[in-house]
């Protein structure tokens, strides 16, 4: 087991040590893929990385998006780069969408009730954090792109700080009050109507990937919260 031994003696074993340097990559894949349609430019530039980041998408939904982008020949791109973004505006877009796409919404189809927050109490949250977003389509704060950007943000500081143990505490904290109070409250069932509704690969592995990474983010975030105490 490779240990590395951090600024005030905090240490990491090699599987931490992968998930700090590449948890913000399949963040940002989410957020490539779901925060709007899918580009020939996008799906190009992910088929080359996904054979560059092999334990981070060694879930069965990384596999599931790794097989689909590779076997899509070279003469299929631009057609299968339609098709997606197709699918994109039948399950996101439409009116009424299949799924919505922000916490607010979501949750109040899901559970029947309306959700006792308002999302600019999330601007507040990104405001506090220094985090600016650049929003193409005037998302709401609680958009699920948004939400898991700011996760991506965060993670990207927290392998910037350098394991400085008082910075990462501040952030893996903000991290695991953010999945535990909103990411985590719709997001794994999001995942799961997207894996029923979705009709093509690339938004079924998605709703696999999104399911199974932020569970396992959850639980990395806690080990790590835990050993820097």
């Amino acid at each position: 087991m490779i240990t590395t031994v951090f600024e005030d003696g905090v240490t990491a074993n090699e599987e931490q040590l992968l998930w700090l340097e590449r948890r913000g990559w399949v963040y940002q894949l989410l957020v490539d893929f779901l925060g709007r349609e899918p580009r020939l430019s996008l799906i190009a530039q992910y088929r080359r990385e996904a054979a560059l980041k092999g334990p981070v998408i060694s879930s069965e939904g990384g596999r599931m998006l790794k097989d689909y982008l590779e076997s899509i020949e070279e003469d299929k791109l631009r057609q299968v780069c339609y098709d997606e973004a197709e699918e994109y505006t039948r399950l996101f877009v439409g009116s009424p969408a299949v799924l919505p796409f922000t916490e607010g919404g979501f949750r109040a189809r899901k559970e029947g009730i309306q959700v006792m927050w308002e999302s600019s109490q999330l601007g507040t949250v990104y405001c506090e954090c220094g985090v600016v977003f650049n929003k193409l389509h005037n998302e709401r704060d609680d958009h699920m792109a948004i939400e898991l950007e700011f996760m991506s943000v965060l993670a990207d500081r927290m392998l910037v700080a350098g394991c400085v143990r008082n910075k990462c505490t501040e952030l893996a904290d903000m991290q695991l009050w953010f999945m535990e109070s909103h990411l985590m409250k719709w997001a794994p069932a999001f995942a799961e109507a997207l894996q029923r509704e979705a009709r093509t690969p690339l938004y079924k592995g998605l709703g696999v990937l999104l399911s199974e990474f932020l569970s396992k983010d959850l639980e990395m975030l806690r080990v790590w919260r835990s050993e820097l105490s």
